[in-house]
């Protein structure tokens, strides 16, 4: 990210109209993309966790899906937008909401960050995977999603974003680096993933066969501490 950090409190009351125009292309159902990766993440987790922190959780997109998918864990919401967390709060009572600053008293199974890391500026990004790998249980993970800088489609669509001015997207290779290589963190899963819209949908059990292929819309990592 170059220049100051995106103030999201601007954006908290027309977070889903925006997001809805920029992703209009792959679905005109904003809740297609949170529904997608909650469920691809509960594909590939191994264990059932007790607590789930919803890292940089927005407007809460992602937490009815947790609750749909892990119905019996304690799921935890934190954002540096104090207006997005007052939304969160009054649609979804059930969630616990964190303060940034008081995450240290915590810890937690599984860390979900979407959309979150290419908002981190570069020289941050080290700091905030070693932060986030103290308050991840022995055997918890930090499961990341980010959009992928090769795929032409998500280039547009960040390049006209008003939230995404200014930010500096980060490949899969640079987030393995950071994570194994600087944060000590050992990776466990990681692919590719987007490929198709919604009116493709019916292609995406496809989708594991190319995880590999660096075509699709946004990467996803899962890595722990062992």
């Amino acid at each position: 990210m170059h220049g100051k950090a995106t103030d999201f409190d601007q954006y908290a009351d027309k977070y889903e109209q925006l997001l809805s125009e920029q992703l209009s292309f792959f679905s005109t159902n904003r809740d297609y993309f949170s529904a997608y990766k909650i469920e691809l993440l509960a594909t590939i987790l191994t264990f059932s966790p007790e607590r789930i922190l919803d890292f940089g959780c927005g407007i809460g997109l992602s937490l009815p899906h947790f609750r749909q998918y892990f119905p019996e864990a304690e799921i935890y919401a934190t954002d540096i937008s104090s207006k997005s967390l007052e939304y969160v709060a009054s649609l979804y009572p059930w969630a616990h909401i964190v303060d940034d600053n008081k995450l240290q008293q915590f810890q937690f199974d599984l860390i979900f960050l979407s959309g979150v890391v290419h908002h981190v500026p570069p020289e941050k990004r080290t700091g905030l995977f070693k932060r986030l790998r103290k308050v991840i249980t022995a055997s918890g993970v930090i499961c990341i999603f980010e959009h992928n800088p090769y795929n032409p489609v998500t280039r547009k669509m960040v390049s006209t974003c008003p939230f995404d001015r200014g930010v500096e997207l980060c490949s899969l290779r640079k987030i393995l680096r950071l994570l194994q290589d600087e944060a000590g963190m050992l990776v466990k899963h990681k692919g590719y993933c987007l490929f198709f819209p919604e009116a493709l949908s019916m292609l995406r059990r496809y989708e594991p066969l190319l995880s590999w292929m660096p075509l699709g819309g946004q990467y996803f990592v899962m890595a722990g501490k062992s």
